[in-house]
């Protein structure tokens, strides 16, 4: 397992690790998926693409996150994975590009877990270790 929850005060912190930038990116995906509901019941049956900019690379790590969130809950979008990925410089700072794989949500093939407001940036951050990068969110519930 590439991440662990933590405990925080009326929210769940997650800290992930990857051994590459996009593998870290892809991890998070997963952790926040498995927050929502079973990883295993969702299939990776459709396709979307998303362009996420941030000033820096934690921006960049929470508005990816927001977004992967904002697919669930304004699209009905569950993500089970982050398939080909791509970061790139912009004029904002940073831009990612990625396709998401996954299907829409089924009440009754998908048992919600967490209902999970939002992913703030509180404690949230982004840091390059000896053995690849580390992440860490807080999401409200």
């Amino acid at each position: 397992m590439s991440f662990r929850f933590l405990d925080h005060t009326a929210d769940i912190g997650v800290e992930v690790e990857g051994e590459t930038l996009a593998d870290l990116f892809r991890q998070g995906a997963a952790a926040l998926l498995s927050l929502l509901t079973d990883r295993t019941a969702v299939t990776a049956s459709r396709t979307r693409e998303i362009r996420i900019e941030g000033a820096d690379p934690t921006d960049l790590w929470i508005n990816y996150l927001r977004e992967i969130l904002y697919l669930f809950n304004g699209e009905g979008f569950l993500v089970q994975e982050v398939g080909e990925m791509t970061f790139s410089r912009s004029a904002v700072g940073f831009l990612l590009s990625a396709r998401c794989s996954g299907e829409i949500y089924d009440p009754r093939r998908h048992l919600l877990a967490t209902e999970v407001k939002a992913v703030t940036y509180h404690h949230a951050e982004v840091t390059e270790t000896p053995g690849g990068w580390r992440g860490v969110f807080i999401v409200d519930v």
